[in-house]
C-alpha cells in the first residue's frame, strides 16, 4: 500500500474483524448474496472478490460456481481474510482462496476472471476510478463486473469507467 489513506483503511478494517458477524452488520451477507445472485454466475466460473472483507460475497459466489469454479477474495485486512477462510472451511467450500492484496495493484493476469465483484469496498480506495479500471482489467471479454455501493442514483464513476467497455452499459441500481 502506497499512501496514508490506504494504511488507515487497512488499520481500521483489521481492527474491525471481531465485529463483522455482529447482528447490526448483517447487511454484509444480505447485499453480498444479492450482488452475486444478480450476476447469474455459471457453474465452473472464476470470480474475483476485491475488498472481500470476511467473505460475504465470496462465499456466496463459491456456492453459485460450484466445486468446478474458483473464487479468489482479496482484502487489505489479514484478520478479515482469516475469518473468511474459517467460514469457507466451516461450509466446506474448497473452491475459495483468500489473500492479502490491494485493489489498485492486483497480481492477476489480464482477463483471468469471468466476473469481478467489489461489494461496499470501492469507497475505501483512494482512487476509485483506478480501482474500477483494475477490476475490469482482470475480467475476460464478455465477463461481468459488479460494484455495490451506497446511494440510489447512477454515479459518474460507473458511467465514466464503463464507457470504454462494450456491453457494459447494463445498469441495475436496486438489489
Amino acid at each position: 500500500m502506497e499512501n496514508d489513506a490506504q494504511r488507515r483503511a487497512a488499520f481500521t478494517l483489521q481492527r474491525s474483524g471481531d465485529f463483522y458477524d455482529a447482528s447490526p452488520l448483517g447487511f454484509w451477507d444480505y447485499f453480498g448474496r444479492k450482488t452475486i445472485e444478480r450476476l447469474s454466475l455459471q457453474n465452473g466460473s472464476r470470480v474475483l472478490d476485491a475488498c472481500c472483507g470476511a467473505g460475504a460475497s465470496a462465499l456466496s459466489a463459491a456456492e453459485f460456481v460450484g466445486p468446478q469454479g474458483k473464487v479468489i477474495g482479496v482484502d487489505v485486512a489479514q484478520a478479515l481474510l482469516e475469518l473468511a477462510q474459517a467460514k469457507a472451511a466451516q461450509r466446506r467450500l474448497g473452491n475459495t482462496q483468500f489473500e492479502l492484496g490491494d485493489l489498485l495493484s492486483l497480481r492477476f493476469p489480464h482477463e483471468s476472471f469471468d466476473a469481478a465483484v467489489c461489494v461496499f469496498g470501492i469507497f475505501f480506495v483512494p482512487d476509485m476510478a483506478a480501482g474500477v479500471r483494475e477490476l475490469w482489467r482482470c475480467v475476460r471479454p464478455g465477463g461481468q463486473l459488479a460494484v455495490t455501493t451506497w446511494g440510489s442514483a447512477r454515479t459518474s464513476l460507473i458511467d465514466a469507467q464503463n464507457a470504454p467497455f462494450p456491453g457494459s452499459n447494463r445498469w441495475s441500481p436496486r438489489l
